[in-house]
């Protein structure tokens, strides 16, 4: 008999997993804040909830995908306090490893199994289920959830203990990060001699500058397939994984030069109020002087 599942966080990324899930015949009791993302799901075959805890309450297994730590650890807090022993909670936020081990404990104590799984793959790669996700936490647990995570995403690693999944996507992400801003300053500096991005990214697809990042994120935005979205936090939330890896790092003693020198970037973009920009409008910042550095 299936299990009851939970889906809490019904965004960019929840939306289509939760719905993978609900059109694989799955029960899924949904749960977001904001009602029109609330409609959309329940739209899609969800059962909407009147927050985390009623969920938790009826729910076997719970996935989350939130926007901050803050808000993960209140939402599982309510869901240690509302599932039923036995029951799991698996997080596809992107957190500190430390708090994903933090979590595990508190859950442990009621017996609720955690998971940490953020994400790789961005929108897209959710609503297609083609996903990379990175799994820290007990080996039985993640043999229990496989078949879940298997609907939502393509490639499905289990790295060790809690936390480990958090700690690969935070090196995920500072390779992003780091490439991103390579190909953003080469955009501007090439808008500023003549060459416009369109035919710039063509060369680079014929050399060694080609990757995924440049496939999924950079291309669609600049050949007109994606538009460019200046209302998505998207200058924030990337903000907030980079300043995660900063933490990270000094906690082991580890220095990252260009790691610390790009989350100050960042730090000077939201602070100068371009948080909710699109992560590729970063170009149109260094043509606008935004940076001090």
């Amino acid at each position: 008999m299936n299990p009851v599942l939970g889906f809490i966080g019904l965004g960019t990324m929840g939306l289509p997993m939760s719905g993978h899930l609900a059109r694989a015949g799955y029960r899924v009791l949904g749960f977001d804040p904001a009602p029109a993302a609330l409609s959309a799901a329940t739209a899609q075959g969800l059962i909407a909830c009147a927050d985390a805890a009623a969920v938790g309450r009826e729910a076997q297994i719970v996935f989350t995908c939130l926007p901050s730590q803050q808000v993960v650890r209140a939402t599982v807090d309510a869901l240690i306090a509302s599932l039923a022993p036995g029951g799991a909670i698996v997080d596809c936020s992107t957190i500190s490893p430390l708090l994903a081990a933090e979590l595990a404990a508190d859950a442990a104590k009621r017996d609720i199994g955690f998971l940490d799984a953020p994400l790789s793959g961005a929108g897209s790669g959710a609503q297609a289920a083609t996903l990379s996700i990175m799994v820290g936490g007990e080996a039985a647990l993640f043999e229990r959830v496989r078949p879940l995570l298997e609907r939502m995403g393509r490639n499905i690693f289990h790295l060790g203990a809690v936390g480990a999944g958090q700690t690969a996507k935070l090196c995920q992400n500072l390779i992003l990060v780091s490439t991103l801003s390579g190909v953003m300053e080469s955009v501007a500096l090439g808008r500023a001699v003549g060459v416009e991005p369109q035919r710039l990214l063509e060369v680079m697809d014929t050399c060694l500058a080609p990757t995924r990042v440049m496939d999924v994120l950079v291309k669609p935005k600049f050949d007109g397939r994606v538009p460019f979205d200046h209302t998505s936090d998207g200058l924030t939330m990337i903000g907030k994984d980079i300043t995660l890896v900063r933490e990270l790092a000094e906690r082991v003693g580890l220095k990252l030069p260009i790691g610390s020198h790009i989350q100050s970037l960042y730090r000077q973009a939201i602070d100068t109020g371009y948080g909710r920009h699109d992560l590729l409008a970063w170009y149109e910042l260094i043509e606008q002087g935004v940076f001090d550095t």
